[in-house]
């Protein structure tokens, strides 16, 4: 009898072990952690926002890089124009002054053959005339001088002078001729330019010859 009941209690002993075996298992499951699935979508699609990004990036510098070499080969092609323009306006200048130098150059060797001085005088005249009419083809013109009033912009003032007989800040001799291109002073006229004396100046003139 007592045999028996040694043999239950065991029995019984060995069941609360299994629960408790299966307790723990059970616990043990529920406490493993696993990872969202939300949060791996949301990192998933992160990864591919920036791939993206890094993508619109690298597009973007090659189009750079693309205008940048764009741009230095439109200069080199504007720069090889641009000289060659500046070529083809000396070359067509220079057909056009080399006619004159020739005129002046057969002048002085007939000068030096003939001795004749009026007819040398008739050909510089004519010479003269023809670059003249060059200049004007040029759209160059001769800046007034003797006589107009002293402009800083077109006029440079070597001598001043004194005078009655002239009004103020009017020029009274021109010693080189100025030009001007298209309304632009390619050289201003060397001149001379009266100053007449301010009234106060000429107060203190005279108080000082009443005091002599």
């Amino acid at each position: 009898m007592e045999k028996d009941t040694r043999e239950e209690e065991s029995k019984k002993k060995e069941e609360d072990y299994r629960d408790l075996d299966e307790v723990t298992d059970e616990g043990s499951r529920t406490v493993e952690v696993s990872e969202p699935e939300e949060s791996t979508g949301k990192l998933d699609e992160l990864e591919e926002e920036l791939a993206e990004k890094e993508e619109t990036i690298q597009d973007l510098k090659d189009r750079i890089r693309h205008l940048k070499a764009d741009f230095e080969n439109y200069k080199k092609r504007q720069g090889k124009k641009t000289e060659e323009k500046i070529k083809k306006a000396r070359g067509e200048l220079i057909t056009e002054i080399v006619p004159i130098y020739d005129n002046l150059d057969r002048a002085f060797k007939s000068f030096e053959k003939n001795d004749d001085e009026e007819s040398f005088i008739e050909g510089v005249e004519k010479i003269y005339a023809q670059f003249d009419e060059f200049l004007s083809k040029q759209d160059v013109e001769l800046i007034k001088a003797e006589g107009e009033k002293f402009d800083p912009n077109k006029h440079e003032a070597l001598m001043r002078v004194e005078s009655d007989k002239h009004e103020h800040n009017e020029i009274t001799e021109e010693f080189e001729r100025g030009y001007r291109y298209k309304n632009e002073v390619l050289k201003p006229s060397k001149v001379k330019v009266n100053i007449n004396p301010s009234p106060n100046e000429g107060e203190n003139n005279n108080n000082s010859s009443e005091a002599n």
